[in-house]
């Protein structure tokens, strides 16, 4: 790859999304005038000539320096991460389990957070009212539960942080996939460079192993004749192989090695399974329904949870250590094949 001495959005265009492995965090959407989110998609609405730019420094997937996880006074493993504790959790809310995406964890974690005052607000992402999914910000615990579940596409959420940002809004909350935590690792290292104060107080990551194109799956789904937003998607542990979504008309299933081919480019490359810089990540707990797996990774994040737990938010089990191996196996093989994808891509521009 030919060295850029840019960092600035000729170097974002040059390494990221001329070459197609844009993930659409949002970390650049709303940030300036330059770039926008249109039905699944960052656009670039105009050049810009700065030699320097937090687009390209809070970027997820720009080679900026890397990014590791402080890991003193933390158990480690090399696929999941440094960590404090994992858990089996759920929400002691049954009403919370069945709308959420698995046990509810997350949003009794955020609910707790607004209402405790430990955060003011809270980056989601929303359902977009029929399109496609994009950032929110809800600063009512009542909210959170609206919005519970996973989406399966890339949605630009962190483009309502950038807007609450420019509010003056401070003590916010992100809930995001592994990328977008990644880009409020570099986001807050940057303001941290520049003196200034990151009003991001608290991360809850999701486990993710990929998202979807909107466009190409809304473009399938259509094909396939289903018509209207999407209540749900999910997809059930192995063997089934299928993608299982929701509508206002029923449920439906598609062969998943079909859905495989509308994954998102930049998420080839990805290395991160298990959000590894959020304060909490949270999963689903392969085989048992119903369950979160929680890792615990700072100490804001073990006293968020502790207190969930002690105002009886959540209940908690250790994790079964069989079952954290196999997540670390699982995790490090995308570690691995996002490592192996992105040097074949660097091979194939210097034509090795």
């Amino acid at each position: 790859m030919k060295e850029s001495f840019s960092q600035g959005q000729d170097a974002l265009l040059e390494t990221v999304i001329n070459k197609g492995l844009c993930v659409t965090c949002g970390a650049c959407v709303d940030l300036c005038p330059y770039f926008t989110y249109v039905d699944g998609r960052v656009i670039v609405m105009d050049r810009c000539r700065a030699g320097e730019g937090r687009c390209f420094r809070w970027c997820p997937q720009a080679p900026w320096k890397t990014e590791t996880p402080d890991t003193r006074g933390r158990e480690e493993r090399e696929g999941i991460g440094p960590f404090i504790a994992v858990f089996a959790s759920r929400s002691r809310d049954p009403e919370k389990r069945a709308s959420a995406q698995n046990g509810g964890v997350v949003t009794a974690l955020m609910e707790l957070a607004l209402e405790c005052g430990v955060v003011e607000s809270v980056i989601v992402t929303g359902r977009g009212d029929g399109g496609s999914p994009m950032g929110e910000r809800i600063d009512s615990s009542g909210r959170i539960s609206a919005v519970s579940g996973s989406r399966y596409t890339a949605s630009a959420a962190l483009a309502a942080l950038n807007r609450a940002e420019k509010e003056g809004v401070q003590g916010i909350g992100v809930i995001g996939v592994p990328c977008q935590m990644a880009a409020l690792e570099r986001r807050g290292r940057y303001l941290a460079e520049k003196g200034l104060k990151d009003p991001v107080l608290l991360r809850i990551g999701l486990f993710c192993t990929w998202a979807l194109d909107y466009r190409r799956l809304s473009a399938y789904l259509a094909q396939k004749g289903l018509k209207g937003p999407l209540k749900k998607a999910d997809i059930p542990p192995p063997p089934t192989e299928v993608f299982r979504v929701s509508t206002a008309a029923g449920a439906f299933e598609y062969p998943l090695p079909e859905i495989r081919a509308l994954i998102q480019k930049g998420c080839s490359v990805c290395r991160d399974m298990t959000a590894l810089h959020g304060d909490i990540s949270v999963g689903a707990f392969e085989g048992r329904e119903g369950w979160n797996t929680v890792i615990i990774r700072t100490e804001s994040g073990k006293a968020l949870f502790d207190q969930a737990v002690e105002k009886g938010k959540v209940e908690s089990e250790p994790f079964p250590e069989e079952n954290l191996h196999g997540l670390n196996r699982a995790a490090l093989g995308k570690k691995k094949r996002g490592a192996e994808a992105y040097r074949q891509m660097i091979g194939e521009e210097n034509g090795e």
